[in-house]
């Protein structure tokens, strides 16, 4: 149990890391993009300089160096994505002899559903920030009569960070929508070779074009140092838009452990087990139904 804890810690750690390592290439990117913007490195070609050493990247260490600011070193990420492989290292490491692989692949995937879970928990309460704000918009407008200059921005940040921070958090708890109408008839097996294809197919594809094409929409932000132009307050938005390649991360992460549930799925015959907080209301009386019918 303790090294279970030990390799949960890396495995937070090294998240935490990339995550600090984004933001830390973004806004160093940010302070010197208009200095190097004509020699090569502009918003939508940096992402390369964020996970490696390239030649033409050399202009950002001079840069910063000529403007006396910290300069972005790769090596960060790689010590984020370091300590994530020694975690899955020690999850692997059998705890008593003989044991399978089955076993020992189990215990990679709960240390990301918990990571999963914390950050989907924790911007769930997003949800009570914007009812807060909306509800202060809407006394403020009709009955003071003196509407916000901020509330919009606010609401639509709020839903927005809610929006795409849980998407790691519902699929780790397999809640995406899917045509359940055919998928709850197959076998496990069945199931689990069709989520495996799609996977590969369209999952990961999809999510390394994600946090590349997000890298740059949000370089392009630090770049401009974007503010709203939506309402008068206009507020720095460079930092929101940090939140859309790290959520590609969480997602990377999170449908690697889901390929590893299929292959667990194919060799036993049977899904293995998830976290649980919170179930949806159609799962639970289906699965009251079947104990009824199983009973009687």
């Amino acid at each position: 149990m303790k090294l279970d804890r030990v390799a949960f810690a890396l495995f937070a750690l090294g998240v935490a890391v990339i995550v600090v390592a984004m933001f830390w290439s973004l806004s160093a990117y940010g302070e010197v993009g208009r200095m190097v913007a004509s020699k090569g490195v502009r918003p939508n070609s940096s992402f390369a300089c964020f996970v490696w050493w390239p030649e033409r990247c050399d202009v950002l260490a001079a840069a910063h160096a000529e403007k006396g600011t910290l300069a972005y070193s790769p090596f960060a990420f790689w010590a984020g994505v370091l300590l994530i492989l020694v975690s899955f290292v020690l999850q692997l490491l059998p705890r008593e002899a003989g044991e399978g692989w089955a076993a020992r692949l189990q215990r990679l995937l709960l240390p990301v559903d918990r990571v999963s879970t914390i950050v989907g928990q924790f911007f769930a309460w997003s949800v009570l920030l914007l009812t807060l704000a909306v509800s202060y918009e809407v006394f403020s407008r009709y009955v003071l009569g003196a509407p916000t200059d901020w509330a919009f921005d606010a609401s639509y940040i709020l839903y927005g960070i809610l929006f795409i921070m849980a998407g790691a958090y519902a699929l780790a708890r397999n809640a995406h929508v899917r045509g359940d109408f055919l998928y709850r008839a197959w076998s496990p097996r069945r199931q689990a070779g069709m989520d495996l294809v799609l996977y590969l197919l369209f999952f990961f594809p999809g999510i390394i074009a994600f946090i590349y094409s997000g890298y740059g929409f949000a370089a392009q932000s630090w770049f401009s140092h974007e503010h709203s132009a939506y309402s008068p307050a206009g507020p720095p938005i460079y930092h929101y838009k940090t939140i859309i390649p790290v959520t590609g991360i969480l997602l990377l992460l999170q449908g690697i452990v889901e390929v590893v549930r299929c292959l667990i799925c194919l060799k036993t015959g049977g899904w293995p087990q998830r976290l649980h907080d919170v179930e949806e209301l159609e799962k639970l009386i289906l699965e009251q139904t079947a104990a009824r019918e199983a009973s009687s």
